[in-house]
């Protein structure tokens, strides 16, 4: 297994109050790229998952985005990884999950359908009734922003922190 990258990402959504955490992992494997079944054990050694995971043509694998649910945090601490193989052999490998505790960077008010950030810079997408963007732009730290009746979805993203906030009208 060549490059195992965990990366771990939260979505907020102040609307609905909840916040979800979600761990995405990648890697490489040596021969044709095929599906394989993975089965990964969190650092608290309570919470697994058994999914399956198509080779792309260069034989890079994801697998993601996996939860504990919403208002879960994800274990913190060295996380297996178990690869099945047609062959039967089994390649294992571990991982260290770890973040920052998450603090509330954005506030949106509801009512006046302002969103407002902290100290931080963020990517703002705007979404109408469909999937494409209306508008994508940079916010800087302290910044407000009204949300006009057109849009129906606002995603905040913060780089730095790998969040993102989800405010759905």
């Amino acid at each position: 297994m060549l490059n195992l990258q965990a990366k771990v990402e939260m979505q907020v959504q102040p609307v609905q109050e909840s916040k979800e955490q979600l761990l995405t992992l990648s890697f490489a494997l040596t021969g044709e790229p095929s599906q394989k079944q993975v089965h990964i054990v969190a650092g608290n050694q309570k919470s697994t998952w058994v999914v399956k995971a198509q080779g792309d043509e260069k034989g890079r694998y994801t697998i993601g985005p996996l939860s504990m649910g919403r208002d879960v945090l994800l274990p913190q601490g060295r996380w297996d990884l178990s690869i099945l193989s047609e062959d039967g052999q089994t390649v294992k490998e571990s991982f260290v999950v770890s973040y920052q505790t998450p603090r509330d960077l954005v506030a949106y008010d509801k009512a006046t359908k302002t969103i407002a950030l902290d100290d931080v810079s963020a990517m703002l997408t705007l979404y109408g009734d469909t999937d494409t963007p209306l508008s994508v732009q940079q916010l800087e730290p302290e910044a407000t922003y009204v949300l006009d009746e057109t849009v129906k979805k606002a995603v905040v993203y913060l780089e730095q922190q790998e969040t993102t906030y989800i405010i759905s009208n």
